[in-house]
């Protein structure tokens, strides 16, 4: 077997319409469905630019016990960031400016390397990561 990349990250949180909305307005993803629907789990598949659902966001309250144990946003949880290949760093940088969302930019000029890292409503860490810019 070889890996070749990230397929997706689910995320779970208690403010499922909130977190769709973050990931709308400050990422420019879009909304899919998600089939836990069907099983009655509320849920988004969340699709970037490619129409690639990369982010499932799972409404843990309508989860059951499945979901049970999970806490979403304690800093407990084994999850540290989610690292994502993107492109177009001084518009992204200025949307966030502009939404007023906390981040941080390191410049790594000498790798070719510029990241954002900001924190989506249920604490999980992003980080974006602009190769050549």
């Amino acid at each position: 077997m070889q890996v070749s990349g990230l397929d997706h990250v689910n995320i779970l949180t208690d403010d499922l319409e909130t977190t769709a909305s973050f990931y709308e307005r400050v990422l420019g993803f879009r909304r899919g469905k998600n089939p836990s629907v069907a099983m009655g789990i509320a849920g988004y598949w969340m699709h970037d630019g490619a129409d690639q659902p990369i982010v499932h966001l799972v409404d843990r309250l309508t989860g059951g016990p499945r979901y049970a144990a999970y806490h979403p946003g304690s800093p407990t949880n084994a999850l540290h960031h989610v690292a994502l290949r993107c492109q177009g760093f001084a518009e992204t940088r200025d949307r966030l400016e502009d939404l007023g969302v906390e981040h941080r930019v390191n410049d790594l000029q000498h790798i070719g390397l510029k990241q954002i890292f900001l924190v989506d409503p249920n604490a999980v860490n992003l980080e974006l990561n602009f190769n050549g810019e």
